[in-house]
Order: structure tokens, then sequence, then C-alpha cells
């Protein structure tokens, strides 16, 4: 049983699911990003690895396909990082910026749960 959420962990802290991350961050512009990158580079695989196991535990729990449970995710974690960053005061946006940022925060978690993590999970 153990295994699994292992494997669920690993899964979502490998090198596939953090670098469209990484890579997303370091291309913030540094005046309006209150955060070190050093410290996040850290926090994200730990952080993406605790999302992919928590939304196996509730899968098992409410018995949700994994198609679902990966949907699931990519619209519950954006919502939850974007009240995060908002009310921490990570960036320094204009109404503009945050919408672009919210827009491409979903996007991203889309792709990355809904094809990567998805597949990865699929086939490993």
């Amino acid at each position: 049983m153990g295994n699994e959420y292992l494997r669920a962990f690993v899964i979502g802290s490998c090198a596939f699911v953090i670098l469209p991350y990484f890579y997303a961050v370091s291309r913030f512009t540094p005046e309006k990003f209150n955060f070190d990158y050093i410290p996040y580079t850290f926090l994200a695989p730990i952080g993406l690895g605790s999302v992919n196991m928590f939304s196996l535990l509730i899968a098992k729990i409410f018995n949700i396909s994994n198609k679902n449970r990966f949907l699931l995710t990519s619209l519950i974690t954006p919502t939850l990082v974007a009240l995060m960053v908002f009310f921490l005061r990570i960036y320094n946006y204009t109404l503009n910026e945050w919408i672009d940022h919210i827009i491409k925060l979903y996007l991203m978690y889309f792709i990355v749960f809904n094809g990567i993590v998805y597949t990865l999970d699929k086939n490993v």
C-alpha cells in the first residue's frame, strides 16, 4: 500500500513534472517576484509530489478514476496556488498581469497533470 503513495510522490516530483514550473518561474521579471528562487527549487518538487500523493489518497477514498483524479487536481491545485500567492503577496502585479498569470497557471497545471503526470502514472 505504501509503495503506491511513494510512487505517486516520485512521479509528482520528477524532472518531467518540475522542469516546466522551473522554466516558467525563471522567466519572471525579478521586480515582480517577491520570493527567492532558491527555496522555490526545493519547495516545488515537495509540493507537487505531495499534491500527487494526496490526489491518489482522495481518489482511493472516493473511488475516482485516474482521468478524473488528474482533471480535478489540475483545477483545484492552481486555485489554491493562486490564492496563496495572492494573499502572501508573492507578485507585484497589475490587474492585467494577474489575469495573465492565472490563465497561464491553470494552463500549466492542466497540461502537466493531464498530460505528463497522467502519462507517467499510466506507464511507469
